[in-house]
């Protein structure tokens, strides 16, 4: 008889840990995980991000520079240029925005017709993308024309011969974001030294 009741109390016991301890599962998630309390949200599809805090990106007011001279003009080498076309970098007035991260230069097309035609362009690592300010014909007058709508496009069109990818991927854009303007300078001539995380 007290056997049996001993084991009564010992199995009675025994079921009020395992319900505590089980009971006590939920409220360490809940201190362990600080969304836990929006899981049934998230189940539901009814949790929403609040992006009110993000500051959103704003493009700086861009000023077109004047047509670049001739001896400003260096020629890159550059796979994705369709052939019979040469593509030329007025490197000397290379522009990277502080706030806007753009990079922004005058970029130069020649033919071996001699037919040549120049545009100033912005770049954006952080979305692949590139925008032309204004193009450029040295036998018209005036010589630069303003883009009329000009607005951002992927330069990740997929064409073969995308030069516009080619230098986002080898001279705008490092591991460690945009690159700075002598930085650019510096892997268009070949003179930048390979990147790392730690590098300052």
């Amino acid at each position: 008889m007290y056997r049996s009741r001993d084991f009564s109390l010992f199995r009675h016991s025994l079921r009020c840990l395992v319900l505590c301890g089980l009971l006590s599962v939920p409220a360490m998630a809940r201190d362990a995980d600080p969304y836990y309390e929006h899981r049934d949200e998230v189940d539901r599809g009814e949790f929403q991000y609040d992006d009110s805090e993000d500051i959103p990106w704003i493009e700086n007011e861009t000023e077109v520079l004047a047509v670049p001279e001739e001896d400003d003009l260096v020629e890159l080498d550059i796979d994705s240029i369709p052939s019979g076309l040469h593509l030329s970098v007025d490197m000397s007035r290379i522009t990277v925005g502080e706030k806007d991260r753009v990079v922004r230069l005058w970029l130069w097309v020649r033919s071996d017709q001699g037919a040549e035609n120049g545009s100033f362009e912005g770049y954006r690592c952080e979305t692949r993308e590139y925008k032309v300010y204004a193009y450029a014909n040295p036998k018209r007058s005036p010589p630069v024309s303003k883009a009329k709508r000009p607005r951002w496009l992927s330069a990740q069109s997929g064409l073969r011969r995308n030069y516009r990818a080619e230098l986002l991927q080898d001279y705008f854009c490092g591991i460690r974001g945009t690159r700075k303007p002598d930085e650019i300078v510096q892997a268009m001539t070949g003179t930048f030294e390979r990147e790392t995380f730690m590098s300052h």
